[in-house]
This record gives structure tokens, C-alpha cells and sequence, in this order.
């Protein structure tokens, strides 16, 4: 992937990508909910984010995102170390 394509990536898909981490989730309707969007455009700019990263599951861009610097570094282990 190339610097233009990082540059396609619309805000309300970071928006998204940030949300599905925030909430540890990349359930459709949960998304769609707190993000105050249709399911349908949660499901869309999805499969507009895979492609772009070129991935094949709503995980797996995620993964990609964080490794590329397009969204922060799940906190996982410090918050699971703060319980």
C-alpha cells in the first residue's frame, strides 16, 4: 500500500476503525449505534477500509491499521494489568 491510498482513507472511516478498537468489536449493529450511522454504512465502509488494506476480514483490518500507524495501539495489556 502506498501513501496515496493512506490519503483515500476518509475521516469517518478512521471514526470507525477507532470505534471497533474502542469498544473491542466489529459487530455491525453495535457500531452503527454508537457511532449514530445505518448498519448498512458501517458494513459498507468496512469492506471500502479491507479493501484498501487489502484484507479479507474486519479483524484483520484492524490489525493492519494499527501496524500501518493509521489508528492507535490497542491498550489491552495495560488496562488488563490496571484490574
Amino acid at each position: 500500500m502506498d501513501l496515496k491510498q493512506l490519503k483515500r482513507l476518509p475521516p469517518s472511516h478512521y471514526s470507525l476503525l477507532e470505534a471497533s478498537r474502542e469498544k473491542r468489536t466489529t459487530n455491525t449493529k453495535v457500531l452503527a449505534q454508537y457511532l449514530d450511522r445505518t448498519p448498512a454504512t458501517v458494513r459498507t465502509q468496512f469492506q471500502r477500509i479491507m479493501a484498501l488494506l487489502e484484507v479479507h476480514c474486519r479483524y484483520e483490518a484492524l490489525r493492519k491499521a494499527e501496524e500501518q500507524g493509521l489508528i492507535r495501539k490497542s491498550r489491552r495489556a495495560v488496562s488488563d494489568q490496571e484490574e
